[in-house]
């Protein structure tokens, strides 16, 4: 049963395939085994023709199919997702796209999501654990999620450690999802966004730079703006 339900993916995606899309991911340097190019919108429409089961989703991930790994994390159902195996996810997470669907549409909803963002967030050997933490904390704090005050604090140091920290040589991908987390935490209370905006008081030679200027200025119009 397992061997038909994939065919039959392989069968709907190669219907609403795009070759243009496909072309054009892979000379921008994503390059996948085999990648059908369907647009984000057509994915969800497939995954709603499948029932969630972890059995699937194992099978669609450790396929390297662009929309097979986008399809595993809207069919593998939260309360059968260890944050163990979310960590090994992470590990053979390909690109930033994989991460930012993850996220969005399988780590927040983990039971022991602290667990997940506090062994992300001090993984500096895997490339994509700390973009998926920042990634994650944004997706609950869109929520308005409430959580312990370990994982508060270690949200607001590794930001600025990832942001106005120079030395720390984060990516740049990892520091635009700080960035879109720390807005989203800023947009919860006049008190949050205070708190973003002084911890840059701590880093006096990042903020006497283009950058420092820029993603300071972004960060309070955007509290500003969300009031």
């Amino acid at each position: 049963m397992l061997r038909d339900e994939l065919k039959e993916i392989r069968t709907q995606l190669r219907l609403a395939m795009n070759g243009v899309v496909s072309t054009s991911m892979r000379e921008k340097g994503i390059v996948y085994k085999l990648n059908f190019g369907v647009p984000l919108p057509e994915i969800k429409q497939i995954a709603a023709m499948h029932k969630p089961d972890s059995e699937l989703a194992e099978a669609l991930w450790k396929e390297d199919i662009r929309e097979f790994k986008i399809l595993a994390s809207l069919l593998q159902p939260a309360d059968e997702f260890s944050f163990q195996k979310a960590v090994q996810w992470v590990k053979e997470i390909p690109y930033l796209e994989i991460a930012e669907q993850c996220s969005h549409n399988l780590f927040h909803k983990l039971a022991d999501v602290e667990n997940l963002l506090l062994g992300l967030i001090f993984n500096v050997k895997d490339e994509y654990a700390r973009t998926v933490a920042y990634l994650v904390w944004a997706e609950l704090f869109k929520e308005g999620k409430e959580l312990i005050a370990p994982v508060r604090a270690a949200f607001i140091v590794e930001c600025m450690r990832t942001v106005a920290w120079t030395d720390f040589g984060a990516s740049f991908k990892e520091k635009q999802a700080a960035v879109k987390a720390m807005k989203f935490y800023g947009r919860q209370s006049a008190g949050q966004a205070r708190q973003i905006l002084t911890g840059f008081d701590e880093f006096p030679e990042f903020m006497k730079t283009p950058e420092g200027q820029e993603i300071y200025n972004d960060l309070k119009f955007e509290f500003e703006y969300s009031r």
